[in-house]
């Protein structure tokens, strides 16, 4: 499992690094995301603020909950991305204490012809959690988002369709959980 992990961050990574001339994610703004299943609610905010960054998460499953933060330092890698590195918390239901990690993730952002390309790929040391993202956008605000994750604890595959409401920040959301065989519905908000 751990080679497969391993591997699924690599290939993110590489595909990040292969789109050719792209720029760091690196602005301020916040996001905050809110998806809802039959079995299951995630709850995702970030906030950059110059060089650096906050995210925090909480996710409710049928059997348990798990709950996490970051702050990280962003340092801009020219023509690549932005890295980000920093120390972590994380808690779950089975947990009886905080327990204290390190994250590190590469965001890039890629204006295109169409739209817009954004691809994330992070790791944290809190039960080897990892998050790969590819999102690609149109310029009327029609979006697809594929993405994977897993850690010592779970694991999953997603596939969403997007849509922007009156070109402003906020975007419904619809999608496929793959493994968990369930349809979900979100909201987000994105000031970047």
């Amino acid at each position: 499992m751990q080679k497969i992990q391993g591997v699924s961050v690599a290939i993110a990574t590489c595909l990040t690094l292969s789109l050719g001339a792209g720029s760091q994610a690196r602005a301020d703004g916040a996001f905050v995301q809110f998806d809802a299943a039959q079995n299951t609610s995630d709850t995702v905010f970030s906030m950059s603020r110059g060089k650096v960054s906050f995210s925090a998460n909480f996710s409710d499953y049928e059997g348990g909950w798990s709950t996490g933060a970051a702050v990280t330092r962003d340092f801009a890698l020219e023509g690549i991305g932005t890295l980000k590195l920093g120390p972590s918390i994380g808690r779950t239901l089975a947990d009886d204490n905080w327990r204290l990690g390190a994250r590190v993730g590469l965001e890039r952002y890629t204006p295109t012809g169409f739209g817009h390309v954004f691809m994330l790929a992070q790791y944290n040391t809190i039960d080897q959690d990892w998050f790969a993202l590819f999102q690609a956008g149109n310029r009327s605000g029609l979006g697809l988002e594929l993405s994977a994750g897993g850690s010592d604890t779970y694991s999953e595959r997603t596939i969403a369709v997007t849509q922007k409401i009156d070109g402003g920040p906020v975007s419904i959301r619809a999608g496929w959980r793959a493994l968990a065989k369930e349809a979900f519905v979100g909201i987000s908000i994105n000031t970047y």
